[in-house]
Order: structure tokens, then sequence, then C-alpha cells
């Protein structure tokens, strides 16, 4: 049997060679697999979280039907620190997290964006809310404070 193998060692080596790199590359396939479900998952957790995150908002002004109605009352300077405040602060956290699902981690289909833009449309012009940014805009990070910037420049050009 030694003499066999010293006989065909190049052929053994070729076939012990051709089995490993089927070998690997069956535990690539499988590995890449895996990885896409796990991927798939994380981001159907991340936009889960994301929903449920601006349900709780929704929640809030079911609850305080009039709560809406004080985002628009012209008087306001941003600067109340009532439930318009907290609303605003988590409004805006929501929104950049969409953001940054959508442009930095490219975790966002382009439909759902499109959706939270038309969201950030409504919100954003609010008297409270676009005072309330004015204020803190520089606390968020530079690619949201130009998208939140652009959105509500846009705004007051399509404003009566």
């Amino acid at each position: 049997m030694i003499d066999w193998l010293d006989a065909h060692s190049a052929a053994v080596s070729a076939l012990a060679t051709l089995f490993l790199v089927a070998l690997t590359g069956y535990y690539a396939w499988f590995t890449r697999g895996l990885v896409r479900e796990t991927r798939n998952s994380l981001l159907a957790s991340a936009r889960s979280t994301l929903q449920s995150r601006m349900d709780r908002v929704q929640e809030i002004m079911i609850r305080h039907p009039g709560l809406f109605a004080l985002l628009d009352e012209p008087e306001c300077t941003g600067a109340e620190q009532d439930a318009r405040f907290h609303i605003a602060n988590m409004f805006l956290a929501i929104l950049e997290e969409a953001h940054t699902q959508y442009t930095m981690d490219r975790t966002m289909a382009e439909d759902d964006w499109r959706a939270w833009v038309a969201t950030a449309d409504v919100i954003l012009c609010r008297n409270y809310i676009s005072r309330f940014w004015q204020r803190v805009q520089n606390t968020y990070e530079p690619s949201f404070q130009r998208f939140v910037n652009t959105r509500l420049q846009d705004a007051s050009l399509r404003s009566p």
C-alpha cells in the first residue's frame, strides 16, 4: 500500500486538494447564505424597531388629540418645554435614525425612505417643530441637519 501511495502521490495530492477546494467552496456558499439570512433578519428588526418608535409617537398624539394642534400654535417660540418638547425630540430622533438607515447604513429601501420623507414633510413644517429645530439642529449629525434644513426650505417655498 505504501509503494502504491509513493507511486501515485501526485494523483493522491491532487485528489485531496480538489476535495479540500470543493469542501471550502461548500462552506463559503453555506456561510454566504447564513450571512444573507442574518442581514435580512437584522434589517427587518431595524425596520420594526423604527416603526414601533413612530407608532409610540402616534399613540401619544391619539391619546392627546390637542397636542398636534399645539404644534401649529403661532405664538410658540420652540423653547417651551411642555409636551411638544418631548414629541419634537422623539420625532427628530426617530427621523434621524431613519435617515441614518437610508443614507449611511444603506439598510432602508427607496420606497420606505420616500414614506419617511413624506412623514417628515408633514411634521417638520409645524411651527413648534421648525422653531425647535432652529434651536437644536447643531446637536444632530451634519448630513441630517442638511436634510432637515432642505426639507424646511422646500416647505417654505411651497407655502402660499
